[in-house]
């Protein structure tokens, strides 16, 4: 037995190394003190904070701050700009109107909701193309009806039309006959008119007159206005 192991072996020195456990032992084995309103994901009762999840958190909080760099200070302040250039049916690109109601309406709650410029931009971007193949499809359709209504007017639909609608302008002026004619969608709508005016005013449908008949007018003839 060395002298140090026969000094440890003293009451003394017994005593001491009780009280030196006592003082660490505590700290050794208690639990870790978990911070107030820290949520279970990122705590675990025997070992502490997640240390996974936490630094999960982190990365959270600066994509976060990182998109709200791009958010503007107030609703006007976004661009009503798609995020890719959208080309209308009429071969024109898409604009937005800051004037238009849809666009006040909505702005705020995208500005409330915390959305930068570029997912704003993405939003007008997949309406924009949205609205566009919509606008394409009815053009297409309309194109189909017309083109079917020309068919049942037979191969000289274009002059048809044409006398028709100069008897029309003849009769009645050009403003009106043109607020007429955006009306004339189908068959139907052109051989109605075609009765009514021969039946009016008399001259037969084929070569539009380039002066007012000498008859008195439409209006007149049906209202007796003179």
């Amino acid at each position: 037995m060395t002298e140090q192991t026969a000094e440890l072996e003293t009451p003394e020195a017994a005593a001491s190394a009780a009280a030196d456990a006592s003082l660490i032992a505590p700290h050794a084995s208690a639990a870790p003190a978990r911070p107030e309103g820290l949520s279970d994901a990122y705590w675990d009762d025997a070992s502490g904070v997640k240390l996974e999840a936490y630094a999960r958190l982190a990365e959270l909080e600066a994509a976060d701050a990182a998109r709200r760099e791009g958010v503007p200070e107030s609703a006007e302040g976004y661009a009503l700009e798609p995020d890719e250039p959208v080309i209308g049916a009429d071969g024109q690109p898409v604009v937005f109107d800051a004037d238009d109601p849809l666009a006040k309406a909505i702005l705020p709650a995208l500005h409330e909701a915390g959305l930068s410029q570029a997912a704003v931009s993405k939003i007008l971007g997949a309406y924009a193309r949205s609205e566009a193949e919509v606008a394409a499809a009815d053009a297409k359709a309309t194109a189909a009806f017309v083109a079917a209504e020309q068919t049942k007017l037979g191969a000289n639909h274009s002059a048809r039309t044409a006398a028709l609608h100069g008897q029309v302008i003849a009769a009645i002026g050009a403003g009106p006959a043109e607020a007429i004619r955006q009306q004339m969608r189908s068959a139907d709508a052109v051989i109605a008119l075609e009765t009514l005016v021969s039946k009016l005013q008399g001259p037969v449908i084929g070569a539009a007159p380039l002066t007012p008949p000498a008859t008195r007018d439409i209006a007149d003839r049906i209202y007796g206005t003179k």
